[in-house]
């Protein structure tokens, strides 16, 4: 299997991990697709994530049917090597090409360049994640209501996702978030508001949380960029490993509240 594939079967999972609790969650998966619906009405909350599967393009149909009779909007990427086969079989079930989502890897191998120390906790608790919350909504101008009800329902000893906080002189300044799966992890919602950018907070969190996770056994991290976010993850030595083609489904007319953004909440991985 190429590294691509591979890093694709842990999106899956590291996908899985943070829907599940999500009001109205439901999933289907095989070891390298996932369709993750919630009860919102939004893409960003809406996942379809499809690999060089066997039956690939009639885990799409399915997952189309499905997200149709729910009236849910989808963001979906697709494999490079899937694409060219199924994106005929997308633009008839209604996709949008949007653009890609840079896939980038973390390997065992390459040293990251500590940035400031700061102050640094984990996301338990009501009041942490409702900070952490906070942040998440503002950076990417998210309803406060289901940044609530879809992403801090994870921030739990439990749940398989860990969220930190980093702290600076004038309080929480950024957030992260960390799926491990064995050896490897998965960044996801690498979140600074407006306000806290180019001050250095994201990059030193970061550097730390990744220490972290290497001395806890943890050896290469993945994650699914923005164009925004990539600098920074070139410049700590992530490199691109697929540019993954970005769909979205929008939602049927008459369901209510359509909004199908281009520009996600977080990569898709």
């Amino acid at each position: 299997m190429d590294e691509t594939e591979d890093l694709i079967q842990l999106c899956v999972r590291a996908l899985a991990a943070q829907m599940i609790a999500a009001p109205g969650a439901e999933l289907h998966m095989t070891r390298s697709c996932i369709l993750g619906l919630t009860d919102e009405p939004l893409a960003d909350h809406n996942r379809l994530t499809i690999g060089a599967d066997p039956d690939a393009k009639g885990f799409l149909i399915r997952a189309v049917a499905r997200a149709k009779e729910r009236g849910r909007p989808l963001q979906a990427v697709i494999s490079p090597r899937a694409a060219q086969a199924l994106a005929p079989v997308a633009m008839g079930l209604g996709f949008t090409a949007v653009g890609t989502a840079p896939l980038m890897v973390l390997r065992p191998d390459v040293p990251v360049q500590p940035g400031r120390p700061i102050k640094i906790v984990r996301a338990l608790g009501p009041e942490l994640a409702g900070i952490a919350g906070d942040l998440i909504a503002a950076a990417f101008d998210e309803p406060r209501d289901v940044v609530a009800r879809c992403i801090e329902v994870s921030m739990t000893e439990t749940a398989g996702v860990e969220t930190y906080i980093a702290w600076g002189d004038d309080g929480p300044m950024c957030t992260v978030s960390v799926t491990p799966t064995g050896d490897t992890a998965g960044i996801s919602l690498m979140a600074t508001p407006p306000e806290h950018q180019r001050k250095g907070m994201g990059r030193a969190l970061l550097s730390q949380v990744i220490d972290d996770f290497r001395r806890r056994g943890v050896t290469r991290f993945h994650l699914g960029a923005t164009e925004a976010g990539r600098p920074l993850y070139s410049s700590l030595g992530f490199e691109l490993v697929a540019d993954l083609p970005v769909w979205i489904l929008a939602q049927s007319a008459s369901a209510p509240d359509e909004r199908a953004p281009a520009e996600p909440i977080s990569a898709p991985c």
